[in-house]
């Protein structure tokens, strides 16, 4: 997996692309943590190029969204691929965490 990172009017944009299996939740797990750590709890995840997300990534995402809300912001889901996004339907994170079909939308959200 591959993923690259942007700040647009205070929100954190990581763009994410590939698999996110065994070595991608670990990058992805790293980089919503130094983010986090940087006291920066306003993130959007950009996931039009993800067409697999394992347990791991799912523990991650929940981790986040739960230290974002905690901090006053929130961790927002973006461009879901139908796999993806169905997966995300079966463990409940459409009931948990809004998703959002571009960047433009989530931003405004904030």
């Amino acid at each position: 997996m591959n993923l690259s990172e942007q700040t647009t009017n205070g929100v954190v944009i990581i763009v994410l692309n590939g698999r996110i299996d065994t070595d991608g939740a670990t990058a992805l797990d790293e980089a919503l943590h130094a983010r986090l750590e940087a006291d920066q709890y306003r993130i959007v995840l950009d996931m039009a190029g993800v067409q697999y997300v394992n347990s791991a990534a799912l523990r991650s995402l929940a981790e986040a969204i739960l230290t974002c809300r905690e901090q006053g912001g929130d961790l927002k889901l973006v461009a879901l691929q139908p796999k993806v996004r169905r997966v995300l339907q079966i463990v409940g994170f459409d009931r948990y965490s809004a998703i959002y079909e571009t960047q433009q939308a989530a931003l405004a959200d904030f």
